[in-house]
């Protein structure tokens, strides 16, 4: 409801341009099976701004559906003090990786060019989508820390989490070609975005730890 507030907000505004982050619609993709609520609120504002567009409701809009922040390696999905991401994530499953930051470089690529980006687009920010064996490879280069690996669970080995969170990791696993991971849509938009390679690099993250 908040989110269709703001839209109705933005309308009375005059604001010719509206970018909205929004996400799949999770239980439709997955015939009910899974049904993420931060991926559910945002896809129910996108589906009632498409179907107020006719008349328009703006001159231009941009739906961006942001990835997995490198960031997250900080925090909620960091590794143990061992150096081992133990995660639901399985071998084949990919993660579409980008830096934070970049998200306002490829939003402002869609205001200044609104004739090509603000018909409706659905513009992913995914710098590149990455296995955990793939992102252990790439910490392992550039820290040297060859103690870095990745212990692939079983959705029951993680028992102790939320629901949401084991799903979450199901979609990843399960939905891979969804327009939320199109690296190379976004290098249409904005051909900068940072490799895990260099944000790693740039920010130290386990560069220092014990090797």
């Amino acid at each position: 409801e908040q989110g269709m507030n703001m839209v109705n907000a933005a309308k009375q505004q005059g604001v010719r341009h509206f970018i909205w982050s929004s996400l799949p619609d999770t239980k439709a993709i997955s015939n009910g099976q899974l049904d993420l609520p931060h991926y559910r609120s945002k896809a129910r504002v996108e589906s009632y701004i498409r179907s107020q567009q006719n008349p328009s409701l703006f001159p231009y809009t941009t739906f961006i559906y942001v990835g997995f922040y490198y960031q997250n390696f900080q925090t909620f999905f960091q590794p143990t003090p061992d150096f081992e991401f133990r995660v639901s994530l399985q071998p084949t499953g990919r993660l579409p990786l980008y830096d934070v930051r970049d998200t306002g470089p490829v939003v402002s690529q869609c205001f200044e060019h609104p004739e090509r980006w603000g018909q409706g687009n659905i513009v992913p920010l995914v710098a590149k989508r990455l296995t955990m064996d793939e992102v252990c490879e790439t910490i392992r280069c550039v820290t040297g820390n060859k103690y870095i690996r990745y212990i692939p669970l079983t959705y029951e080995q993680c028992a102790g989490q939320t629901k949401e969170s084991i799903d979450n990791m199901r979609w990843y696993n399960e939905y891979g070609d969804v327009e939320e991971r199109h690296a190379e849509k976004t290098t249409e938009v904005y051909n900068q975005m940072k490799t895990l390679a260099e944000w790693i690099q740039e920010t130290k993250w386990l560069i220092d730890e014990k090797k």
